[in-house]
């Protein structure tokens, strides 16, 4: 099966990936796997050290590494771990849904136990149906209360 490993740079908790230096490589499935956490076995050599993230075409997968890689001889076994947040990135993107929380597109609406709320007024405008002429005198229009 074929592997491709980077290194990766970005925060797993965010959407984007730099995923730098790739090199492509054969491997083997252990026995008994879960396609969201193989683990698979490759021969070593040095140009693998530092590889952190990992894509297998034959699954359509991106894989960060659950944890460290371990070697015995020239045997290196990888333990990876599906990633779903970049996996899903398209779908995640597209949804068309009311983020719970966000940092630059919030609701004041919703209710947001993170943000400081201050007291304050909610001013609307719109046209009346009504004409109003300067000769009559000037007109201010307030309204209280409501829903």
């Amino acid at each position: 099966m074929q592997i491709i490993l980077y290194n990766q740079t970005i925060a797993l908790d965010h959407m984007q990936r730099h995923m730098l230096n790739p090199v492509t490589i054969s491997g083997n499935l252990k026995e008994a796997f879960n396609i969201m956490s193989p683990d698979i076995t490759i021969n070593y050599n040095s140009t693998l050290t530092g590889k952190n993230y990992a894509y297998i075409p034959d699954f359509g997968r991106y894989y960060y590494f659950r944890e460290p890689p371990t070697i015995e001889g020239n045997i290196m076994e990888l333990h990876l771990y599906a990633d779903s947040l970049y996996n899903y990135r398209n779908e995640i993107y597209n949804a068309d849904c009311i983020a719970e929380r966000s940092s630059s597109h919030f609701n004041i609406f919703l209710p947001d136990n993170a943000i400081i709320e201050e007291e304050g007024y909610v001013y609307h405008s719109g046209v009346l149906p009504y004409t109003f002429t300067p000769n009559n005198g000037s007109y201010v229009l307030t309204v209280s209360g409501g829903n």
